[in-house]
């Protein structure tokens, strides 16, 4: 078994709702990964996100071994990383 993780990183990723194809919602929102511990969540604010990706980690937080389940401690540090559209880099 590979080092046990005490860092969980979460990808967020910020869509338009104006995209082609079934991104197309109509409204703005951000949408949340965390592979190990297979976390996807949603928000259409980015503290409506925040409290979703919070409920998330302390749902698949509460097994009894993390270790076991997910090879990452149970108590985790949190890494984000944020893709924002090119237009907002400027």
């Amino acid at each position: 078994m590979s080092r046990v993780k005490d860092t969980l990183d979460i990808e967020i990723k910020y869509f338009t709702g104006q995209e082609e194809g079934d991104d197309d919602v109509g409204y703005p929102y951000y949408v949340a990964t965390c592979s190990p511990i297979g976390l996807v969540t949603y928000g259409e604010t980015f503290e409506e996100l925040l409290s979703n990706i919070q409920e998330g980690l302390a749902a698949a937080m509460e097994v009894e071994d993390t270790i076991a389940v997910f090879n990452v401690s149970p108590h985790p540090r949190t890494k984000f990383y944020v893709e924002m559209p090119s237009r907002y880099a400027n």
